[in-house]
């Protein structure tokens, strides 16, 4: 009988661990994934960086007009995909254009905890709420305003 009360609270003890560690630990999950979410983001747009760089090395300082034309000029060997987890509203990211090298991605609402994270890598600190503009002295970040929504950007 003795063994069958200990074997019950055992088993009833391991079960409320269980279930603490799920409940405290997937705060710890969600915010390990915001964190890669926003280091893939960054990673991205500095390879495509990178790569209208060495486009405009080779045409006379006029950086492209967007990812495909690296890819099919052999600056890229495949556009890379943001992660599926930010929800990205345009399909990829977009440069600034011939006379610029940035580039920017339009994120869904549900990646904001994502953004706070690339603002945090970007500054330091704590997780904040993004900004509401472009911060002009900042190399990437992230901002939410009326006109654009959640934008990444990365100023190569």
């Amino acid at each position: 009988m003795f063994s069958l009360i200990v074997t019950i609270i055992s088993i009833a003890l391991v079960a409320a661990l269980a279930v603490a560690s799920i409940y405290y630990g997937g705060a710890a999950f969600t915010q390990g994934s915001a964190k890669a979410n926003a280091s893939a983001l960054v990673a991205q747009a500095q390879q495509i960086a990178g790569a209208n760089d060495l486009y405009a090395n080779d045409n006379a300082g006029a950086f492209s007009a967007d990812v495909p034309s690296l890819v099919s000029g052999s600056y890229l060997s495949a556009a890379p995909a943001p992660p599926t987890t930010v929800a990205p509203i345009t399909p990829g990211y977009v440069l600034g254009g011939t006379g610029s090298n940035t580039i920017s991605i339009k994120l869904s609402t549900g990646a904001l905890n994502v953004c706070e994270e690339v603002n945090v890598e970007a500054i330091g600190g704590t997780p904040s709420t993004p900004p509401v503009a472009q911060q002009t002295n900042q190399q990437f970040g992230c901002f939410n305003d009326a006109t654009n929504g959640l934008t990444f950007f990365y100023k190569g």
